[in-house]
């Protein structure tokens, strides 16, 4: 049968586009409906919502907004949990990709701190507020780690590869290319559109550098597709060709950047992890303090 070869690969990397879309539709309804719910109330003055009819329900103790409050808050502490303990518990680290892990972990560390701040109707203050501070710094800072995490190549489990490891890649898919006609001139394509550029000596050098390793990257894909196209290649050569070269610019960008990026990245943890601890301190604190005040939502 012709079409695309249904292999376990092949289902794994469909599985997963779906689950992130998966994510991503319910984030963006959770906002959505929010949003809708709600507008009226967060577009009143904040002195003047007490005269509102619903301000006994939309009120940061109020049921409603409460409600988002715990959930959020359960969200972050979920998001922050398991992956922490996927990452650090030997057991576990056969209990699926890391990388999926982590994508679980910055939906709910995405989706919990937008409950929190409806939560707090766009208004905090005291512990709540070093609490609210604290959290949109820690996903700030989250997002900054994801694209760093990106840039440093890793195996199916999701462990590093080191230079040598890089190389013995690139070597191996350089083969690969070069055992079809057009593969060659593919790999010369890859190698001449990341030649001119020199790896970075410090890490603000790096950041233009990741830039132009960017541009340089979809220019070479650009370059390799319209050489597949004009071979006139069956799709199924033609794609698996455009993968493989399509893999081998992704690491060839990266390592160049390597050194210098995994350094960022250890730097940016050592700032990521204490900001995580304290906003879950504040949190536990706030929490605290709510429940002697009386608000237990619904319990």
């Amino acid at each position: 049968m012709s079409g695309v070869r249904w292999d376990h690969q092949t289902v794994q990397a469909l599985s997963h586009k779906i689950f992130v879309l998966f994510l991503f539709l319910i984030a963006g309804t959770a906002v959505l409906s929010l949003s809708v719910r709600g507008c009226d109330y967060y577009r009143t003055p904040i002195d003047q919502r007490a005269f509102r009819e619903d301000y006994s329900v939309m009120r940061p103790s109020g049921p409603y907004s409460l409600g988002l409050g715990i959930i959020g808050s359960l969200m972050i502490i979920v998001g922050v949990a398991t992956y922490s303990t996927r990452k650090r518990v030997r057991r576990l680290w056969n209990l699926g990709r890391l990388s999926y892990w982590l994508e679980f972990h910055i939906f709910l560390c995405l989706v919990g701190p937008i409950l929190v701040v409806y939560h707090t109707t766009f208004k905090a203050g005291g512990i709540a507020s070093i609490s609210l501070w604290t959290m949109l710094s820690v996903v700030s800072s989250g997002v900054i780690g994801r694209y760093l995490y990106n840039q440093i190549p890793r195996n199916l489990k999701g462990t590093e590869l080191t230079t040598d490891d890089i190389s013995r890649e690139l070597d191996a898919l350089g083969a690969k290319l070069r055992a079809h006609p057009l593969g060659a001139t593919l790999v010369e394509t890859i190698d001449e559109g990341f030649a001119k550029i020199q790896k970075p000596r410090t890490f603000s050098e790096t950041i233009s550098t990741l830039f132009e390793l960017q541009r340089i990257k979809s220019q070479t894909k650009a370059r390799i597709h319209a050489i597949l196209e004009r071979s006139h290649s069956s799709g199924d050569l033609a794609k698996q060709l455009f993968d493989m070269a399509s893999e081998r610019a992704s690491l060839s960008q990266k390592s160049l950047v390597l050194v210098q990026v995994e350094r960022g990245f250890y730097y940016w943890h050592a700032i990521h992890f204490p900001f995580s601890i304290i906003m879950l301190l504040t949190l536990t604190a706030h929490v605290i303090v709510a429940v002697l005040l009386g608000y237990t939502w619904i319990f």
